[in-house]
This record gives structure tokens, sequence and C-alpha cells, in this order.
């Protein structure tokens, strides 16, 4: 113990160790320092959501919500990495309507057989009501209704793909990783391929400005690859991170890394519809989009405010 000792002392009192020791002493107070002069932040700050996406309305244009908002089971809930989500199914109320309500009507009187779509006994009551009234009658069959909903959600995706949309917000805040649970993976994972992968440019209407406003979204087609002959689906995507919009998740990454940028969040907007028209599924979710990301956009924080506090 004696000779390690002495040797140890030895060593502590060599030049080079003492000029290492001292370089890398520099090295951490300079980089203490130009951290803090520089204000670069290498963990991103939580950004609040100002409203929670479950407060989004059930109406939105003419688009309604036919689903029950309901928690995802907590191993699923894990995986998806956030609290902050909701699923819904919306349909187009003019067009497809009285489908729905002929649907229920028919479950109604007969929960034993299958249910039978009578269009022209519906549609005459349907047709005649208002906006209004067709909602208020679309609410009370529901409400009524002892089908299991996600039967009738899946009929009217089936019957309407140009007219019902599944709509899922996910909502991420305070790191800066990967992107997760993107269409890419998660349905090849769940034994689906991609038929087609496009990019898209969807106009959202106008800037007060008057100039015209788009947004880009990734459009895939699915295809079920396992042999169960599962119904194809269509699904596009986009992302809203530190106050823009963005379709490629490497770029959002990118974003949230930035150095100079204390806070961070991003959303995942993804709309799905099932079937194999491919111009119907993305008239149907362009159409919805247009009318319900004035909504989705009051769930999103002011980015100006929060990019101008860096105290």
């Amino acid at each position: 113990m004696n000779d390690f000792t002495s040797s140890l002392g030895r060593v502590l009192k060599q030049p080079i160790f003492l000029s290492v020791c001292g370089i890398l002493l520099l090295a951490a107070v300079t980089l203490n320092a130009s951290v803090h002069y520089m204000q670069l932040y290498f963990k991103k700050e939580p950004v609040p959501q100002p409203r929670d996406f479950h407060e989004l309305p059930p109406v939105m244009g003419h688009w309604m919500q036919i689903s029950i908002d309901e928690p995802l089971d907590k191993e699923v809930q894990d995986y998806l990495g956030t609290e902050k989500y909701v699923y819904r199914d919306y349909i187009q109320v003019d067009r497809c309507g009285a489908d729905l309500l002929a649907y229920l009507d028919r479950s109604d009187k007969d929960q034993k057989g299958p249910p039978v779509m009578d269009q022209a006994a519906a549609a005459t009551t349907f047709n005649a009501a208002s906006f209004d009234q067709r909602v208020q009658m679309i609410h009370d069959a529901l409400a009524r209704n002892t089908l299991d909903r996600k039967k009738l959600v899946f009929a009217m995706e089936a019957a309407h793909p140009d007219s019902a949309v599944n709509l899922g917000l996910t909502y991420y805040t305070g790191w800066a990783d990967t992107v997760a649970h993107i269409p890419d993976r998660c349905y090849i994972a769940d034994g689906y391929e991609p038929s087609s992968y496009e990019l898209k440019s969807w106009q959202m209407g106008q800037h007060a400005s008057g100039k015209a406003r788009s947004v880009d979204v990734r459009f895939i087609s699915f295809q079920d690859n396992t042999g169960s002959n599962r119904v194809s689906k269509c699904v596009a995507y986009l992302f809203h991170t530190n106050g823009q919009y963005q379709n490629d998740p490497l770029v959002v990454r990118q974003v949230l890394q930035n150095l100079m940028q204390r806070y961070g969040y991003y959303a995942k907007i993804e709309m799905m519809s099932i079937g194999e028209d491919k111009t119907a599924s993305e008239k149907a979710m362009r159409d919805f989009l247009s009318v319900a990301r004035p909504e989705i956009e009051r769930c999103f924080p002011d980015w100006n405010k929060i990019s101008q506090s860096r105290t």
C-alpha cells in the first residue's frame, strides 16, 4: 500500500498530468460559461397545452363525431408515450347521416340479425330537416341505441369512404428524442404494407392577408400483408412543432434539437379512412382537416409568446 501511495503521489506531481487536469478544468469552465452566455438548452422545458384535445367540439363544420372518447389501455398508453391524445371518428352529416339513422333504426328493431340500411325511408325524413335538426336526430339515435359503437363506425366507414374519417391527435413536449409512432412503422408492424406513398399539398383556406394557405401531408395507402383479407386503409399525417407544420419526422426532430431554443413540443395529426379508393379517402380527409384545423390549432401553444420567453 505504501508503494502504491508513493507511486500515485509521483504521478499526481508530474507536469504532464497537471497540465491535462488544467486543460480539462479550463474546458469545463469555458463550456459552462459558453452555455450560459449563449443560452444553450440541451434539455427542453415542457410546454403545456392551452386546451385539451378532448375539448374539440363534436361538430365541426359539416362533420360530426359518432364515436365515444375512451381511454387507451395502460399498456397501450405507455407505449404511446403520452397522456395527451384523442382518437375519434367523424362522419359528414349530409352525405351519410340518413344511412346512419337507417342503420341504427334497423338495429333498434332487431338486435338479433345484422342491421339492414333502409336508405329511402331514412332519407325522406332526414333530407327535409335543417342541418341542426339532422345533427340532433343523429345525436338522439346514438343516445338511445345499444349497438356496439365500433360496429357502427366500421359500417359507416365501409359504406362511405369519402365521408367518414378517423382522427388521431397526440401531443409530446419536454423532450427531443426520435419522433415515435408514425404510420410508416406502426402499420407495417401491424401487418400492413404500403402500396403507395405520396407527399401532398392541401389548400386550407386563406391567411388573413388573403394569400392561400396550404399544408403538406404524407399520404400512404396500406394493404393487408397477413393473408387475412383485412380492409385496405389510407392514412394522412403531419406534425405541428414549435409553431410550424411539418410532414417529415426527421425535420421535427431537428427542430426540437435546436440548442438555442429553451422549449419544445410537437403534435401529430393523423387521419385514416378505409377502402381501396384513394381519391375518395383523400377528399374526405382534406375536407375534414380544412374545417377541423382551426379547432385543432386552439390546442397548440402560442409559439410567438413562448419563443420570446428566454429568461
